[in-house]
C-alpha cells in the first residue's frame, strides 16, 4: 500500500470507525517526555489520583479491597503510598474480570487474550479510550526512530491456524501496510520466499519476536545472501527478553538500532528504548513499582498501574517480570525514567539447590559456540535439563566445558543433563523460551 494513502487516509478512517482517537491523542502527549522530571511527576500524580479515586467510588473489586484493608484513597498524596493496597494477580483478574469493570462506563470495547505464556492466557478487556492511549503511546516511542502508523512494517510474528482468524489477521496486515514472516515456519524455503517479498516490499523497519528476527538474520548471514539495498530506521524488538548476541547479529547485518519495546497485552507498552539504548518508563501511561524478592533491595517484581484508563484499570498488578528502576537520567532529551535490569518474567530464573537465583541469560552466555539451538528445562532446583541442536562445531570437549562452567554458576550440587534433539518447537504464540521453569 502506498504510505501515503496508509498514513493520511487508511489509518485516521479506520480510527474513526473504531471509535480510537489515536492520532489526536498522539499530538496531546508527543512533547510529554521532553517536559522537567517535576512536570512529569505532577502529570503522574494526577492521573493516579484520578484513578484511584475512579476505582474507590466506581469499580466493586476495589471497593470491597479497599474497605477490608482500611484504605481511603482520600489520604493519599504519592504513589509510595500505593504500597499498602494488595497485589493484583493474574489469576486475581482471571477470577473477577466483571468485578474489575467500571459499570457507569458505557464505552465501545474489544477484548484480546495474552499468550499465556506462563500459566493460563488471560482475557483482556478494553474500552476505546484506553486503546487510542495504548497505540499513541507505542508510536511515540517508534517516532524517535523517524517511523509512525502507516509506515511499512515487516512483522515477525505467529499466525493464526483457524482459517477465519488467519483472514482477519491478514485483512489487518494489509490495512496497517505491513506483511509477516511466520515466527511457526522459519524453514530455508518460506525465508527465501519471504526475502525476496521483503525486497519488493521496501519496509520501513521491522517488528517482532527477537528469537525470529535473530534466526531470520542468522540464516541470511550463512547463505551470504544480499539485502539488495534494503534500508531500514529500526528494528524493534518485542515480546520475549532480547540478548546481547541476538542484537549484535541483528544490528551487525541490517546496519541500524535494535530497540527493545517492553509490553504487555494488558496495558501496552511500558517502557521503550531510546536512540541512547535506554529504556524509558511511559510514566504519564503507567506506574510501575518494584516489589522486592524474598525482602532484597534492587531488581524484584514489577508492579504496574494503569493511568488512562476508567474502564477497568490495573492497579499494583503483578505482571510477572523482573525488573528494577534506575536513579539516572538520560542524556537523550527523554526525562521518563529508566527500566534496568530487565529479567523477563520470574520464571526466567534458575533456582539453585542452594535456594539462589541466576538469571536464565547464563545459558545463552555459556552455550554459544557448536549450538544452533537450545531451551533449559527446570522442574526440580537440583536438576536441569538443556535440549541442544547441535551444528557442526560441536565436540565432546565442548560438552565437558560446558558442565563445567554450568556447575561453576549454579553450583556443583546442580546435575546438569543435556539432551541432543533436531529440532525444538515455537510456543502456540509465536514465541521461544530460551529457558522454562516448573518452580516459580
Amino acid at each position: 500500500m502506498n504510505t501515503f494513502l496508509a498514513k493520511n487516509i487508511v489509518y485516521p478512517l479506520i480510527g474513526r470507525a473504531r471509535g480510537e482517537k489515536t492520532v489526536r491523542v498522539l499530538r496531546e502527549i508527543r512533547s510529554v517526555p521532553l517536559w522537567a522530571p517535576d512536570e512529569i511527576e505532577a502529570l503522574q500524580r494526577h492521573k493516579l489520583l484520578h484513578v484511584l479515586h475512579l476505582a474507590q467510588e466506581s469499580i466493586p473489586h476495589y471497593q470491597q479491597s479497599f474497605e477490608r484493608t482500611g484504605i481511603d484513597v482520600r489520604l493519599f498524596k504519592a504513589p509510595k503510598d500505593l504500597d499498602n493496597i494488595p497485589i493484583l494477580t493474574k489469576e486475581s483478574v482471571r477470577k473477577n474480570i466483571d468485578r474489575l469493570c467500571n459499570p457507569n462506563q458505557r464505552t465501545r470495547k474489544s477484548c484480546e487474550v495474552t499468550s499465556g505464556t506462563s500459566g493460563q492466557p488471560l482475557m483482556v478487556i478494553k474500552d476505546r479510550h484506553k486503546s487510542a492511549y495504548i497505540r499513541a503511546v507505542m508510536f511515540r516511542g517508534y517516532e524517535q526512530f523517524g517511523i509512525s502508523y502507516g509506515d511499512k512494517q515487516v512483522r515477525f510474528w505467529g499466525v493464526p491456524s483457524k482459517r477465519k482468524s488467519f483472514y482477519i489477521e491478514k485483512l489487518k496486515d494489509i490495512l496497517a501496510n505491513r506483511i509477516r514472516l511466520s515466527a511457526f515456519h522459519m524453514r530455508a524455503d518460506e525465508m527465501s520466499r519471504f526475502l525476496r517479498t521483503m525486497v519488493e516490499f521496501k519496509p520501513d523497519y521491522f517488528y517482532g519476536y527477537p528469537s525470529a528476527l535473530s534466526r531470520f538474520a542468522q540464516w541470511i548471514q550463512e547463505k551470504g545472501l544480499s539485502l539488495h539495498g534494503l534500508k531500514l530506521s529500526v528494528i524493534i524488538s518485542t515480546g520475549e527478553v532480547l540478548y546481547p548476541l541476538q542484537r549484535q547479529l541483528i544490528e551487525n547485518l541490517f546496519q541500524c538500532h535494535v530497540a527493545n519495546e517492553y509490553g504487555t497485552t494488558e496495558a501496552g507498552v511500558l517502557a521503550f528504548e531510546c536512540p541512547q539504548g535506554q529504556l524509558h518508563i511511559n510514566s504519564d501511561h503507567v506506574l510501575l513499582q518494584i516489589q522486592p524478592l524474598n525482602g532484597q533491595t534492587g531488581a524484584g517484581r514489577i508492579l504496574l498501574t494503569e493511568l488512562n484508563n476508567d474502564y477497568n484499570p490495573l492497579i499494583r498488578y503483578d505482571v510477572g517480570d523482573i525488573g528494577s528502576i534506575s536513579p539516572q537520567r538520560c542524556t537523550c532529551g527523554n526525562n521518563f525514567p529508566l527500566l534496568a535490569e530487565l529479567h523477563g518474567r520470574q520464571s526466567s530464573f534458575i533456582v539453585t539447590p542452594e535456594n539462589d537465583y541466576v538469571n536464565d541469560a547464563i545459558l545463552e552466555y555459556i552455550l554459544r559456540t557448536g549450538v544452533h539451538k537450545f531451551q533449559g528445562i527446570q522442574k526440580d532446583k537440583h536438576d536441569l535439563t538443556i535440549k541442544v541442536v547441535k551444528n557442526k562445531d560441536w565436540t565432546s570437549k565442548l560438552y565437558e566445558t560446558y558442565v563445567h562452567q554450568l556447575k561453576k554458576a549454579l553450583g556443583q550440587n546442580m546435575r546438569i543433563e543435556f539432551q541432543f534433539v533436531d529440532s525444538i518447537d515455537f510456543e502456540e504464540s509465536g514465541k521461544f523460551r530460551y529457558f522454562i521453569s516448573h518452580l516459580l
